[in-house]
C-alpha cells in the first residue's frame, strides 16, 4: 500500500461516517464492473461471502452441498455455518477443480448446490457444470476467492454461477486487510444478502426513518466499514497492473525451473488466468518437505499445498475416495508470489531450488 490507500482513508476520517456508505457503494460498483456483474455485496470476509450466499439460495439445515476435496477449510465450513452438509467430491488432476463426473454418483434428493473452488484461479468446465446443474435443480454457488482476474468462456469467474464469493484477505491480490464481496446476477438473490447482512431489515424500508427497524427475517451483522472501501478502491485502481505482474512472474518461474525435471507445474492458461500463487508439484511428500527444509534455511518461505479436506479432524474420511485429491496435496507446493517481488529476488528464489537438485 502507498500514499493511494493513505489519501483515501484520510478522506474516510475527515467525513466523520464510518459504517459502509457511499465509499462501500462506490467499491461494489467498481467492482462489478469490473467482473461483470449486475450485482455487488461487499461482506466481512470471503467466508462470510460464502455463508451468506448460501442463506441466500435458501440452503437450510440437512441440505447437502457438493464441495471439491482439495480447498481451503473456509469451503465447508460455510456449508456446514449454514445448517447443510458438505458433501466432499475428488478433484480432476490436470486442473485441480471439482471432477464433474465424479460428482454425478453423489447426487441425492437431499442435494441443493455444487460449490465449485477456482483453485489458484483455474476454472472447472462451469458451462458443463452448469448445464448439469441446471438438468438436476440444482445451484451453483462459486468458491471465486483465488480468481480475481480469472476468465472462463471470456466470462469473469464466478458470473456463470448463481452467486459467487471473493475474497480481499491480506495474501490476496488485492486486499482490504479483511474482506469479501458477493457476486450475482439475479435481484431476488441480491436483495436476500443485502438482507442477511444487515440484521434482516428489510432493504425497502431502510431508508425510511419509521421503517428502520423492520425486520423481515433473522440476519447478521456483516456490514463493511469506509476503512475498507477505501483500501478497496485504491487496491482496485491497481488491479490490472498486478494482473500483469502475476502472469510475468509465472512466465519467468517457468522460464527459470522448466529445466528441472523433478518439478512439474500445472497447466495454466495465461491468455484468461491469473494465477494467485506460483504453484508447482514435486515428485514426493518428501522431496516437498525437503525442499521447503532446504528454502527456508536460505531464508526463503514456501508454502503447502492446503490439506485435503477429508484429512481435516471435523471432516474425517477415509481416503479411498479422493486419491487424486490426497496425491496433490502431498505433492503441491506455493512459491514466493507477493506482487511486491523483482526479477533479481525471483532469480535468487529460483537459482537455490536449482542447487537443491543439483
Amino acid at each position: 500500500m502507498d500514499d493511494k490507500e493513505k489519501k483515501e482513508l484520510i478522506s474516510v476520517i475527515n467525513s466523520g461516517w464510518f459504517t459502509e456508505a457511499s465509499k462501500t457503494r462506490q467499491f461494489e460498483k467498481m467492482f462489478a464492473d469490473f467482473v461483470g456483474a449486475k450485482y455487488a455485496i461487499a461482506v466481512t470476509s470471503g467466508t462470510t461471502a460464502l455463508y451468506v450466499g448460501l442463506k441466500a439460495l435458501g440452503i437450510v439445515t440437512d441440505d447437502q452441498v457438493i464441495v471439491p476435496d482439495l480447498t481451503f477449510v473456509a469451503s465447508p465450513n460455510a456449508v456446514k455455518q449454514a445448517g447443510a452438509k458438505p458433501v466432499l467430491v475428488d478433484i480432476e488432476p490436470n486442473s485441480l477443480n471439482i471432477d464433474i463426473t465424479k460428482l454425478k454418483s453423489l447426487i441425492t434428493k437431499r442435494t441443493k448446490a455444487i460449490m465449485p473452488v477456482d483453485f489458484n484461479g483455474r476454472s472447472a468446465n462451469i458451462l458443463k457444470l452448469k448445464e448439469f446443474a441446471h438438468e438436476n435443480n440444482l445451484m451453483l454457488i462459486e468458491d471465486a476467492c483465488h480468481a480475481i482476474g480469472s476468465y472462463h468462456e471470456n466470462k469473469h469467474m464466478g458470473t456463470l454461477s448463481d452467486v459467487a464469493a471473493f475474497s480481499f484477505s491480506t495474501p490476496k491480490i488485492i486486499t482490504t486487510g479483511q474482506g469479501g464481496m458477493i457476486i450475482t446476477n439475479d435481484k431476488k438473490i441480491n436483495d436476500r444478502c443485502l438482507a442477511l447482512k444487515d440484521f434482516g431489515r428489510d432493504i425497502n424500508a431502510k431508508q425510511n426513518m419509521r421503517k428502520a427497524f423492520h425486520h423481515t427475517e433473522i440476519g447478521y451483522n456483516f456490514k463493511f466499514t469506509e476503512f475498507q472501501a477505501a483500501v478497496g478502491i485504491a487496491q482496485l485502481k491497481k488491479l490490472k497492473k498486478r494482473i500483469r505482474l502475476k502472469k510475468n512472474m509465472l512466465r519467468l518461474y517457468m522460464d527459470l525451473l522448466s529445466p528441472i525435471k523433478q518439478i512439474q507445474f500445472i497447466k495454466t492458461d495465461l491468455k484468461n488466468i491469473t494465477p494467485w500463487m506460483i504453484d508447482v508439484l514435486l515428485k514426493s511428500k518428501k522431496q516437498k518437505n525437503n525442499l521447503i527444509m532446504f528454502l527456508n534455511k536460505r531464508k526463503i518461505e514456501a508454502r503447502i499445498f492446503y490439506p485435503p479436506i477429508h484429512s481435516l479432524q471435523p471432516y474425517k474420511e477415509r481416503d479411498n475416495n479422493y486419491k487424486v485429491a490426497s496425491d496433490i496435496s502431498s505433492r503441491g507446493l506455493w512459491l514466493p508470489s507477493s506482487v511486491s517481488l523483482n526479477e533479481k529476488q525471483i532469480k535468487r528464489v529460483c537459482g537455490e531450488i536449482t542447487n537443491f537438485f543439483i
